[in-house]
């Protein structure tokens, strides 16, 4: 974390004009000693996005609270005293009265405290109907099988197998009586099956669509589901909007859970899209060294094999994302910016349990169409797509050191603006130029062993994602761990590398 000096907006005391004598006094004249100045401690919000059920307010975020803060021993160690206490306090900026922000004590590394909030939103894509969520399984069942990934092929089997069985039973149930009476053991009435078939129709109704409704609700644009997708966008674009303009923080984490980091995931790459003041950096500046060192190392990565580290990734864009959350407030940005002003907080991107890893699945038709939407930056990556510039745009990167002709192949993820010479802009799917992305999955076996909805992201979103692969930190899963990842009294060192990818300290 950068210090206070860092930021303009860090010092909230204001000083006397010179030649003024401000000093208090009491009643017999005689003066006081002056009031200390107030230096405002750095501040962090972390903001989590739950996943897909019927998730409670606050359920999800006390639980991250727990096993990332309280029960931290590094964190206990640095805070004050030497207790990582948390209070809930009532925060406008959630804009809902059964949301709270969790607060904690600073901690000796920067005197950084930090805010957790949690952005709620199952509210609003309850009530998925058994169509809706009956449409959602054919269209993941009736697809050719190149078109279904080879770590889901053993659970689009099984979910085959499952769906013909309970056809097979139904359509059992419904002969008449005479047939079933015929064919059937003597000992197995059909009224009984009946009963089995409507009570394990029911359960599996009920079932499906609490815990899967949502993700129907959210992933599919259907025309019944597009002011549900709305609604969440515009409440998270809201809340992360109230961060950036409350002058409290100088670093804002992002961290989704399951469906959850399909949320957080697009609401970056909108908040991003819509803040054209952020993504712009003028010549001669610090900010555009930093540009011109992230462009670099996004062209090494891009080589296969890349020619660079991702740790050299993420060092150029913390260098970079430092610089535009240090600019000044206040500054005039256009009248439809989400922001009151051209800074960019938002450092980390956490992934944990993502189900964008199946992005050709659940996000596309097939891998083409994802290769499509990536190159169109519908859907951003990591490093940004870096599209071909034209022969003035490129003539002038050059000049003015962007790209180097003996090097590059002529591509570049930051343009000029043409109504500034002086500017360059990144283009609107480029958020991960300046986010680090942290993903972290836990391979499955036989399907119920570790989390099949979770996976690697590099190989599908860009490879300067940081994959952190549970199974090599504390082996295969007994278990089903999908909703486990942070879970007390879990592999203590699973809990330590979840907490290394969400980076408290910005190391």
């Amino acid at each position: 974390m950068s210090s206070p000096a860092a930021h303009p907006s860090a010092n909230v005391a204001t000083e006397a004009p010179k030649g003024s004598d401000t000093t208090p006094t009491n009643d017999d004249g005689i003066r006081k000693a002056p009031l200390p100045v107030q230096v405002r401690r750095p501040k962090q919000a972390v903001l989590i996005v739950h996943g897909m059920g019927e998730q409670r307010p606050m359920d999800t975020l006390r639980g991250f609270v727990r096993s990332i803060w309280e029960s931290n021993p590094a964190v206990a160690a640095e805070a004050d005293a030497g207790r990582a206490e948390v209070w809930s306090k009532p925060d406008p900026r959630t804009s809902s009265h059964e949301l709270r922000r969790i607060t904690t004590r600073a901690v000796e590394s920067g005197s950084i405290r930090t805010d957790f909030y949690e952005l709620y939103w199952a509210d609003l894509t309850a009530g998925a109907t058994w169509d809706q969520f009956t449409g959602w399984v054919r269209y993941l069942l009736f697809r050719r099988l190149r078109n279904v990934p080879v770590d889901v092929r053993p659970a689009w089997f099984c979910l085959w197998v499952i769906t013909l069985l309970l056809v097979t039973i139904a359509l059992a149930a419904a002969l008449p009586e005479a047939i079933w009476a015929k064919f059937a053991p003597w000992w197995l009435p059909r009224w009984i099956v009946v009963l089995a078939v409507a009570s394990v129709g029911a359960i599996i109704a009920r079932t499906a669509t609490a815990n899967f409704g949502r993700v129907v609700r959210y992933t599919r644009a259907d025309p019944s589901n597009i002011a549900t997708r709305a609604a969440v966008r515009e409440r998270g674009l809201k809340l992360l909007a109230n961060l950036h303009a409350s002058a409290d923080y100088d670093r804002i984490v992002v961290v989704g859970h399951s469906l959850g980091t399909i949320v957080a995931y697009e609401l970056i790459s909108y908040f991003w899209s819509q803040n054209e003041a952020a993504r712009t950096v003028h010549l001669g500046t610090p900010e555009f060294e930093a540009l011109r060192a992230v462009e670099h190392c996004a062209l090494l990565l891009s080589k296969h094999p890349p020619a660079t580290t991702i740790h050299d990734y993420r060092e150029k864009q913390a260098a970079l994302r430092r610089l535009l959350a240090a600019r000044p407030q206040g500054e005039s940005v256009p009248e439809n910016s989400p922001c009151v002003d051209g800074r960019w907080l938002i450092s980390d991107f956490i992934s944990i349990g993502s189900p964008l890893t199946h992005a050709e699945f659940l996000l596309a038709s097939s891998l083409s169409d994802l290769a499509r939407r990536k190159k169109e930056r519908e859907l951003p990556t990591a490093p940004p797509f870096r599209e071909v510039l034209d022969v003035a745009a490129f003539r002038t990167a050059e000049e003015i050191g962007l790209v180097n002709s003996a090097t590059t192949d002529g591509r570049a993820f930051s343009f000029p603006v043409a109504s500034d010479l002086n500017a360059w802009r990144m283009h609107h799917g480029a958020a991960f130029a300046a986010v680090r992305w942290s993903n972290v999955y836990d391979p499955a076996k036989w399907i119920f062993f570790g989390d099949l909805i979770s996976g690697p992201l590099a190989s599908t979103l860009g490879n300067g994602i940081e994959d952190i692969d549970l199974r090599k930190v504390r082996g295969q899963s007994s278990a089903f761990s999908h909703s486990r990842y942070w879970e007390r009294g879990g592999q203590r060192t699973q809990l330590e590398r979840i907490r290394e990818a969400v980076n408290l300290f910005d190391k």
